[in-house]
């Protein structure tokens, strides 16, 4: 038998396909065929924790796990008071909600008035320590770093003004928040998300914005700008790299340390504002701009994202093919008037689907 010329040529060749795979950030979605379905919901958070994926708020809802493992939705306890526009940041078996509006009439939302803690292993509620009243905001973005949990922008007084770049720390062991130096650019309806030892924020807009006779005139003011962090330094830069279409109300998340923003909602000057499907992903590491993967399988606004088991899941949202709140509008792009009523023949709309999203 010939010895290979080339001994060492297939351990290099499968290095460097490893190498190519972790390099690429492309990918694809697909519907979750889940066993059960719930009904739909939007401007809600979801986070993974212990295996689950954890669906919470849109409303004063029940709390919803799904089980990758069986393909289940289960419904646990109740939020303790309405909320929405917020990110949820999960830690230790509880899940922090930092931040949202509660209930109230739009424009005009109320912002929550303390954190609010669900505890997975005893599926309760409870409360944590509150913002200072002049820094109480919501549509903020949150991240988890070494056991503090960090906000970053968002809107002080619902959908009229106030948006900001305020930047604050919550210790999750005292309950006692710490104001930081503000972000280089306000936003809110934005996402932030943690590689390493840096914390990005991206998207959003600026709501604040409002035009004479058409107050809605902020959908086109979105932000292209990703604001990064340094924790190691304390100091704040931003990437070269702007997102090629802002985007009110979508989400981002970290997968495999590359960042991947989806969905939300904008206008353009030649477009009214709707929901949308576009996927980008950054690797920071680079120099590289952001690049466009698979759209999502359903264009969606105020949705919610996760990573779970090296894939992101989405849910949620306002869309065109997506069934309304089953509580009436919770969600941006339902402020318009509603279409006319189906056929009552056509029985009801079906829940939101959960996609799922995969690099290839």
């Amino acid at each position: 038998m010939k010895k290979p010329l080339y001994p060492g040529i297939l351990p290099l060749m499968i290095l460097l396909s490893s190498f190519v795979f972790i390099k690429n950030g492309d990918g694809g979605w697909e519907i979750v065929k889940t066993k059960n379905t719930i009904p739909n919901r939007g401007e809600c958070g979801m986070a993974a924790c212990n295996g689950k994926l954890y669906l919470l708020g849109g409303g004063a809802l029940p709390t919803e796990v799904f089980d990758p493992t069986t393909l289940t939705w289960s419904t646990k306890a109740k939020v303790p008071v309405d909320m929405n526009h917020f990110q949820p940041v999960s830690y230790q078996n509880k899940i922090y909600v930092l931040e949202a509006f509660t209930a109230g009439q739009y424009p005009d939302q109320p912002n929550l008035k303390t954190v609010y803690i669900y505890d997975t292993d005893k599926d309760d509620w409870s409360t944590g320590g509150s913002l200072p009243p002049e820094r109480s905001r919501a549509a903020a973005g949150a991240a988890l770093y070494n056991g503090k949990l960090y906000l970053v922008a968002g809107i002080q007084h619902g959908h009229s003004s106030g948006t900001t770049n305020m930047f604050d720390v919550y210790d999750p062991q005292t309950g006692q928040w710490t104001a930081l130096t503000n972000a280089p650019h306000i936003r809110d309806h934005c996402a932030a998300a943690v590689i390493k030892d840096k914390l990005y924020i991206a998207g959003g807009r600026n709501t604040s914005y409002h035009e004479a006779g058409n107050f809605m005139s902020f959908f086109k003011k979105t932000v292209l700008e990703v604001d990064c962090y340094d924790f190691k330094t304390g100091q704040w830069s931003t990437l070269a790299a702007k997102l090629p279409l802002g985007s009110g109300g979508g989400s981002m998340v970290n997968l495999a340390d590359k960042l991947y923003y989806m969905g939300g909602e904008r206008a353009t000057e030649t477009e009214p504002n709707q929901p949308r499907a576009n996927v980008f992903w950054l690797d920071p590491a680079t120099n590289d701009p952001w690049k466009e993967t698979n759209h999502l399988k359903e264009a969606r606004n105020g949705m919610s994202a996760a990573v779970l088991n090296n894939k992101i899941y989405v849910f949620g949202g306002a869309g065109p093919k997506i069934a309304p709140m089953p509580d009436g509008p919770r969600n941006d792009t339902a402020r318009r008037p509603p279409p006319p009523a189906p056929d009552r023949e056509q029985g009801p709309q079906p829940p939101s689907p959960l996609e799922m999203f995969t690099i290839k």
